[in-house]
């Protein structure tokens, strides 16, 4: 027992007296001490790289220096690194445009808003230039690489419009205020009550959408998703570059020429000076067959150099890529997009068997859905000031629940689409599945789909009728074709066209004027 608790409270060791103690080796770094926990994470070693900060505060300690230098890096590998814009690239395809329709009861009301903010959707961009879709791809952009972006509403165009904001925008004033959080002002609770552009004018929170991807409840401000694997790409991009060099050098034929340095006249025979260029006659050209004449390096099709007297031509032998230095990145392109939320089996492409390849979509699915719902508050935002500003000019009326909307999104990633629209259809059919999941995993309204449907049947059943009468057919045989049953030798059960539905009012009228 008493080894045990000498060996886990290791006594203490004598001090050195103060004459004796030996100098301090020049240029050597102090020797980290050693410190044991119960926790393993808090043991100190040399040989593990030491945490430059601690502390829970960390997050509320960084400064905008900080936060800017990560989105300016970020940047850089974005605009330099394919794989980087490549892994953004997915999100944003994935992801965007999250596209806004109406959730009321009134059918027609719903075709009417849809249409004006389709037509709105075409003029969102303040400067004129990007519709409201794009405007949805840049913000993922943003928020991958500034891991923040700011749309400020405006209406200096006589209707609602969306001016985007970098993050270097919205920036803290010269005037000290404990409230101010990196340009963020707060209340005395910690709510937000809005955010000062350029450090000069403070922008109410109502009139601006902060959007950021929120990590923890105390953050404020958005940071880039990038910090987590920009030195992993960095060390990949430049294991790249390397090998890429070693690449070119193995496939060239390297010489050398040992010995003094040759003379070497670049610059060729000087002209001769005006007036003493040489008279003499040139000599006449050679004949054909003279100049006709093979060399053994035009024979072997290669070059033979000639080395001066007292040098020597010797081959360098350059060392070949290291082959695996393809998977060394591999793994680091793989840790990154983890960093971004991401599994690396999706990005890179492996080849995975079905039920794996399901897994990962899943979990990408996922990081896309997260994101989604960031481009969703936007469109939520941008409904509710179109569709009020249409209804106060008068171009729309007002209805019950003119502010709710659903939302169209890009497909759900899948594999094998036959078989999961089997399932699908089958589970509608038994009312497992709402029409709204169903279509919304195709990117489709259920509200608008389900309204083209009964449009088809009508135009089918009024066109059946017509053709039945003008042919003399029993109207089964063409509403077969359209895979429409009706009572055998009956038409009861055939709903009347519009026309027969119009004629029949007609009489209806006439017959009680009549009496």
């Amino acid at each position: 027992m008493i080894p045990f608790l000498r060996r886990l409270f290791p006594s203490t060791p004598p001090k050195r007296p103060s004459g004796n103690r030996p100098p301090p080796a020049a240029n050597t770094a102090p020797a980290v001490t050693p410190v044991r926990h119960y926790f393993e994470a808090l043991n100190t070693v040399d040989h593990r790289t030491p945490i430059p900060a601690t502390g829970l505060h960390i997050h509320r300690l960084l400064t905008k220096f900080n936060r800017l230098q990560l989105a300016s890096v970020a940047r850089y590998l974005w605009d330099n690194v394919g794989l980087v814009f490549y892994a953004t690239d997915l999100v944003a395809n994935y992801s965007t445009p999250m596209i806004p329709r109406a959730a009321t009861l009134d059918r027609k009301w719903n075709e009417a808003a849809n249409a004006l903010f389709d037509e709105w959707a075409e003029r969102a961009d303040f400067s004129g230039r990007l519709d409201f879709w794009d405007l949805q791809r840049l913000g993922s952009f943003y928020l991958d690489t500034d891991g923040e972006v700011f749309a400020l509403w405006t209406d200096e165009a006589g209707f609602p419009q969306i001016q985007f904001l970098e993050s270097w925008r919205i920036d803290k004033p010269t005037a000290a205020d404990d409230r101010i959080f990196d340009g963020i002002q707060l209340d005395t609770q910690g709510r937000v009550l809005g955010y000062w552009l350029d450090g000069e004018q403070l922008l109410n929170s109502n009139v601006l959408n902060h959007l950021f991807e929120p990590e923890r409840f105390t953050q404020y401000r958005g940071m880039s998703p990038i910090r987590r694997g920009a030195n992993d790409m960095r060390d990949g991009n430049d294991i790249k570059g390397f090998q890429k060099v070693l690449s070119k050098l193995s496939t060239a034929l390297t010489l050398a020429i040992q010995g003094a340095p040759l003379e070497e006249n670049p610059w060729g025979n000087p002209p001769e000076p005006a007036g003493e260029a040489s008279t003499e006659e040139e000599a006449p050209a050679e004949t054909n067959a003279k100049q006709r004449s093979f060399t053994v390096a035009d024979l072997i099709a290669g070059d033979i150099p000639t080395v001066p007297e007292g040098h020597e031509l010797k081959q360098v032998n350059t060392p070949s890529a290291p082959a695996n230095n393809i998977e060394v990145i591999s793994y680091l392109a793989g840790c990154f997009v983890a960093g971004l939320g991401l599994p690396p089996a999706f990005f890179l492409d492996e080849k995975l068997t079905g039920p794996n390849q399901r897994a990962v979509n899943g979990k990408a699915q996922r990081k896309f859905d997260r994101r989604k719902q960031v481009a969703a508050r936007l469109g939520r935002s941008a409904w509710q000031r179109v569709i009020a500003a249409a209804i106060t000019s008068g171009a729309l009326p007002s209805t019950d629940g003119w502010a709710r909307c659903d939302f169209i999104g890009p497909s759900k990633i899948t594999i094998d689409a036959g078989r999961e629209m089997a399932q699908e259809r089958e589970d509608v059919a038994r009312g497992l599945m709402s029409r709204r999941d169903h279509y919304g995993n195709r990117g489709r309204s259920w509200r608008r789909e389900t309204d083209q449907v009964f449009e088809e049947i009508d135009y089918i059943l009024d066109r059946a009728k017509a053709v039945a009468q003008e042919h003399g057919i029993p109207i089964e045989t063409v509403m077969a074709s359209f895979g429409l049953t009706a009572a055998k030798g009956s038409t009861a059960n055939v709903p009347p066209s519009s026309e027969d539905a119009q004629r029949s009012d007609d009489n209806a009228g006439d017959a009680g004027a009549a009496d």
